[in-house]
Parts: C-alpha cells; sequence; structure tokens
C-alpha cells in the first residue's frame, strides 16, 4: 500500500502532496525494470529474424519502444499508485515570469557547453581519449536515412516527450525527495549528480551534471515544472539539431 505523505501547499496556496525519496526511488526502479524489458524484447525480435533491423530502422523503434515504456512505468508506479495530480509534481499554470527563460536557456546552454570544453581539453592534456566524447549522439545520425514522417517522430520523442519524463521524474519526484531529507543545495547536488550518472556516459558527465543544477535551480525559481522542461527540451532539440546538421 502507498505511503501517505506530508500535505503542502504551493505558491498559490493549493494543496499539494511532495513525493517522499522512496516513492521516487521506486519509481525510478520500474523505469529501469520496464526499459529494459522493452529493450530486450526489441533484441529478441531482432536475433529471432522476425524483423531485419537495421541501425537506421532499429532507431526509431527503440526511440519509441522505450519512451513508451518510461512514461507508461511513471504512470503505474509513481501517478496512479500515489494517487498523484499535475499540481503535485510541480506543474502549475504558467506565468510571465517563465519569459524570463529567454535568457536563461541560452545562458545555460553556453555554460554548460564551456564547462565541459575544458574540462575535455583538461583531459585531452593528461592524455585521456576524449574522442568519444560525442558518440552517445552518433546513432542520431541514422535519422536522415529514415523517410520525412518518422524523422519528425524521432525529434518530437527526443526534444519533447524524453524531457517531459524525465523532468517529472529527476525534477518533480527525486528533488522533492532529496529536498525533505537535505538542504536545498545539496538536494539539488544529489538530483543533478543522479540525473547525470543515469544516462551512463562518463565523458561528458561534467555537462549534464551542470544542466541538472541549472534544471534543478530552475524549478525552484519558477515554483513550476515546466520551466526545466522546457530548458531540457531546448537542449535536446539543439543537440539533435546539430548532430543531423553535421550530416
Amino acid at each position: 500500500m502507498a505511503a501517505s505523505p506530508s500535505i503542502d501547499r504551493d505558491p498559490a496556496g493549493r494543496q499539494v502532496t511532495p513525493t517522499t525519496l522512496g516513492q521516487a526511488a521506486w519509481a525510478l526502479m520500474f523505469v529501469v525494470v520496464y526499459i529494459a524489458v522493452a529493450a530486450g524484447a526489441i533484441v529478441a525480435v531482432g536475433l529471432s529474424g522476425i524483423v531485419d533491423f537495421t541501425l537506421a530502422s532499429l532507431l526509431p523503434v527503440f526511440l519509441v519502444t522505450v519512451t513508451v515504456a518510461a512514461i507508461l512505468a511513471l504512470y503505474l508506479h509513481l501517478v496512479r499508485r500515489n494517487r498523484f495530480t499535475p499540481a503535485d509534481l510541480g506543474f502549475r499554470r504558467p506565468t510571465a515570469r517563465l519569459f524570463h527563460l529567454l535568457w536563461q536557456i541560452p545562458v545555460i546552454i553556453i555554460v554548460c557547453g564551456s564547462l565541459q570544453g575544458l574540462v575535455l581539453v583538461a583531459l585531452t592534456s593528461i592524455g585521456v581519449d576524449t574522442a568519444s566524447a560525442g558518440t552517445a549522439d552518433d546513432p542520431l545520425a541514422e535519422i536522415t536515412a529514415l523517410p520525412g514522417p518518422w524523422i519528425v517522430v524521432c525529434f518530437l520523442i527526443i526534444a519533447v516527450l524524453t524531457p517531459l519524463w524525465e523532468e517529472v521524474l529527476f525534477r518533480g519526484a527525486f528533488l522533492d525527495g532529496f529536498t525533505r531529507h537535505f538542504r536545498p543545495g545539496v538536494a539539488i547536488t544529489l538530483s543533478a549528480a543522479l540525473f547525470a550518472a543515469v544516462h551512463l556516459v562518463p565523458l561528458t558527465f561534467v555537462y549534464l551534471f551542470t544542466l541538472g543544477i541549472a534544471l534543478a535551480l530552475l524549478r525552484r525559481f519558477h515554483q513550476n515544472l515546466w520551466a526545466p522542461i522546457l530548458l531540457h527540451a531546448a537542449n535536446n532539440a539543439l543537440v539533435t539539431l546539430a548532430v543531423l546538421a553535421a550530416v
């Protein structure tokens, strides 16, 4: 049976039920399980010969399947299990304050990119091979081999759906959960470290960690989950467009 968390109030005075750290961890566990099952099913279908995947055709299938699996896991094991409302997860009615994102988003992306560049230069200077720092995005180049509608689908998943469910999990659930146990600065740092770690790309950890810090700060500054979602979407869209333009 789900725990009964305390009742708080949002800036408008409405009652909300903040997520606990246990609820966030439970949701993450099932997201990992659902994604693993979905990826395993794709591999099984490919190895069985039922579908002859190419890298280009595998990419949209993988993106769609994994995204559906993650969203389903969050809905069943975070939202539905705990009877959360959108307000409980941090969604508020947009206000004029969000216009600050017009300068916040470009500044944050420039800072993240600059720090990542400095770290890669430093690692290269001590003999670390950083040539693979961008290889995590290389499969995206295969999108160009797809029909136009599939390119649009992949872009929407990367730039819209992925930021949406990741922000619900990391800034909507884990940030609230960490804030229950730690001071705000520690909670922000822990949520950012977890966000960077689960992406499993060590050479881009600095970029992802810095981005995670910024996403958490935007959540607190705007008191609204839409702010980090928009930054996350802009970041993913920019990275994807950059890779496609390079091809």
